[in-house]
């Protein structure tokens, strides 16, 4: 722990908090030259957002997913703009994720200051949160839907009151519910999380569940629990559906190597194919790498809310490395594994920080009652 404060009071809280103000700034400007067609920065995707609004207008009457029939709900009320809209993503991004972060890792500005405007300047800096905030896409949106679910999955299991946990759990199944509404898979990893999060994590037992892991996945393909996963995965080099890995899942006694080939090149970034591949690896990957190599480090001290991210992290990024071989893609989808590992990971740096100053609490008065002070 002393590495980690070192490395933490190497800047100081009002260098952080002016660096956090000035990418404020950066990013509202850079946002209005995108907005007025100044710059182009090219993340793709255009159709997604075209569709949306097509739909939202009427253009349109194939609905994919609850996020385009919300927007034709606010259009019948006459509350729909598409630059309206894009508004509200920007300000979840400048402000409501950071904060929901801070608050899902039980962080206080007065007491953790240093922590909070890390993880405030960590979300800040995530180049994906911001990109999707320039028209009408349904990722961000879906970010903050996750972490209001996780924000009463969290109240719900830290209640003492059976009432109040029911209430909050039962709750907290809806959330989910609307989630499958947006994306199947990410509901149905929030929902089974929520079943699972009595699993508990130590450094041995971590080794076994993982080889565990790997068995239940190599079984589960064998006898094609994930048939339409992978048929759905090939259909990416058959449709030429942009930058691919191009792993033939379709052989199971290379599905384990295919499958941790996909965690590099998907989850890790690590298949560079243009420069904003390298920005993405600098700003998101490094981070995310670090802080879940400290998280596993530290699972011995998960509670009740952090197995359930830890779960939900492990049940999600599974279903999507496994169904997904589109690059660009993949960047959108890890955003919820990734900021359940920040999450886990400020709330370990809080909870080790609350301890060691109890026992130099407990030390304290050790010492004071040797000497006879009191």
């Amino acid at each position: 722990m002393k590495n980690n404060n070192v490395f933490f009071n190497r800047i100081s809280n009002t260098a952080i908090f002016l660096i956090i103000v000035i990418l404020f700034f950066l990013k509202l400007i850079l946002y209005i030259l995108i907005k007025n067609q100044f710059v182009d920065i090219g993340i793709g995707g255009g159709s997604d957002a075209d569709y949306y609004n097509a739909y939202a207008e009427g253009l349109s009457q194939v609905a994919v997913n609850t996020w385009p029939v919300m927007l034709r709900y606010l259009n019948d009320f006459g509350l729909y703009s598409r630059v309206g809209i894009s508004y509200i993503l920007l300000s979840f991004s400048l402000f409501v994720i950071p904060l929901l972060v801070n608050k899902l890792a039980g962080l206080d500005f007065k007491k953790n200051q240093k922590y909070y405007l890390y993880s405030f300047l960590l979300c800040s800096i995530y180049p994906t949160i911001y990109f999707y905030i320039m028209d009408v896409y349904r990722d961000v949106f879906m970010l903050f839907s996750f972490l209001i679910g996780c924000l009463v999955v969290k109240k719900s299991l830290d209640s003492s009151s059976f009432l109040q946990f029911s209430f909050l759990f039962v709750l907290s199944v809806l959330i989910g519910w609307f989630l499958i509404g947006l994306r199947p898979y990410l509901g149905y990893a929030f929902l089974l999380s929520l079943l699972l999060w009595k699993i508990k994590f130590t450094k041995k037992r971590i080794i076994f569940l993982g080889i565990l892991y790997f068995i239940a996945l190599f079984t589960a393909n064998y006898v094609g629990a994930f048939e339409f996963l992978t048929e759905y995965r090939a259909g990416f080099d058959e449709g030429n559906g942009g930058s691919t890995l191009g792993l033939d899942f379709s052989n199971p006694i290379m599905f384990i190597p295919n499958f941790i080939l996909s965690f590099l090149g998907q989850m890790l970034g690590l298949y560079i194919t243009n420069p904003l591949a390298i920005v993405l690896l600098l700003l998101e990957t490094i981070p995310f790498l670090l802080t879940l190599i400290y998280v596993i480090k530290n699972i011995n001290l998960a509670d009740n809310f952090l197995r359930f991210l830890f779960i939900f992290f492990i049940i999600y990024g599974s279903v999507w490395l496994i169904s997904n071989d589109n690059l660009g893609t993949a960047v959108r989808l890890r955003m919820y594994n990734y900021l359940a590992i920040y999450i886990c990971f400020f709330y370990i740096l809080r909870v080790k920080s609350y301890l060691r100053k109890s026992k130099g609490l407990l030390k304290d008065e050790d010492h004071t009652d040797r000497n006879g002070s009191e």
